[in-house]
């Protein structure tokens, strides 16, 4: 393949008897090709004012040697152990159970010197023996606190007796589009691996990462995210906490999801109690077609639409309806079905809230006294 210089270079070449004649042109007349131009003095004064010299490019991109030395520290290399028992596929021995061990590997970081510490809820699951690794190469036995497969969260405590690095977690509403974020982690098992990229997109949503996954609202980074990177903090350039590493596309490169950590904040005091609990509207609900959102005049980022409502549960007896569109709880504006999902589901059980809704074309309010969600 030729090189896109080299390309241009023979084609200026190529073009040379051409551009002559126009040069020449252009020539003034008084002046034959053989004549030698008159020089200038030097030490005549010049009118013209020089152009500022130009930046080197390399000063126009950041440095994160500084972010990254503070941040590394607090990240931590999870190693864990799980065991599985099944009947035996041995015609011999039918009777002796089948033990399988499977290990794994992934990321976490510290949130308090006690050594709490955030991760993703699939690199810990089922593990039966967590092991910690810092960056100084200590290593510490670490204990499940808390989990959400709904969110794919998890709190683990690091047993340790002195204080432990931490990381500071940001707001991450605050974060735009373009801004630059960093990546750490442990892929493929290589330990503390820094990489940077941009915020290429917030809220997103309907990303098919199946298991019991059930809240999204992830932030989409074009930062290199690889096996073992999963539970790894998404830092901003302030070096705070902006989300958690969860997955990849696997038909795409440079396409990585991160659990924003507002999200996990919200979590954070159920997780530290061991379980989340979540309230429960009794709705099937989606997000509201395009053509009816225009039929009712109603903003193209505004509503969910009730699909279902399930038979017993909260919003029957609030006398709910299918086809009903769900504009606000509590006067906060729901967005989308997702949002609705998280609004609904973060509340307390047995809280009463204000739903206010259209019914074809008519606008009303009713009350509602949230159930808890069925396991």
């Amino acid at each position: 393949m030729t090189h896109p210089h080299l390309t241009t270079t023979l084609r200026i070449v190529a073009s040379l008897s051409l551009i002559t004649p126009m040069m020449a042109c252009n020539t003034d007349a008084s002046t034959s090709p053989q004549s030698t131009p008159e020089a200038t003095p030097t030490s005549a004064p010049s009118s013209h004012t020089p152009p500022p010299a130009a930046t080197p490019a390399i000063a126009q991109y950041p440095s994160f040697a500084d972010i990254v030395e503070d941040a590394r520290p607090a990240v931590i290399n999870i190693f864990t152990r799980s065991k599985k028992v099944s009947k035996s596929n041995n015609p011999l021995f039918p009777h002796v159970p089948h033990e399988r061990v499977r290990e794994s590997l992934g990321s976490g970081f510290i949130i308090d010197a006690s050594g709490l510490a955030l991760t993703n809820h699939h690199v810990v699951a089922n593990a039966t023996d967590i092991e910690v690794r810092l960056l100084d190469e200590r290593r510490f036995k670490a204990t499940i606190i808390g989990q959400d497969p709904r969110t794919d969260t998890a709190l683990i405590k690091i047993e340790a007796s002195e204080e432990l690095p931490t990381l500071k977690l940001a707001d991450s509403d605050k974060l735009r589009v373009g801004e630059w974020v960093i990546a750490i982690g442990n892929p493929l098992g290589l330990t503390s691996t820094v990489t940077a990229g941009i915020t290429s997109a917030t809220g997103r949503t309907h990303v098919p990462l199946g298991g019991d996954l059930l809240y999204q609202d992830f932030i989409q980074t074009d930062a290199s995210i690889n096996p073992g990177n999963s539970g790894g903090p998404l830092i901003d350039i302030h070096g705070e906490v902006v989300g958690i590493n969860t997955a990849i596309s696997a038909e795409a490169q440079g396409i990585g999801f991160a659990i924003p950590i507002n999200m996990v904040k919200e979590l954070l005091p159920q997780l530290k109690q061991g379980k989340v609990k979540r309230s429960w509207l009794g709705l099937f609900i989606d997000d509201i077609p395009r053509q009816l959102s225009v039929q009712l005049s109603l903003p193209s980022n505004q509503g969910a639409l009730v699909r279902k409502v399930v038979k017993g549960g909260p919003a029957e007896r609030a006398k709910l309806q299918a086809g009903d569109i769900l504009l606000k709880i509590d006067k906060e504006l729901i967005k989308d079905a997702n949002h609705l999902s998280w609004l609904a589901g973060h509340k307390e059980v047995g809280k009463t809230i204000d739903i206010e809704l259209q019914r074809g074309n008519q606008r009303m309010m009713t009350r509602l006294r949230l159930g808890a969600l069925p396991e």
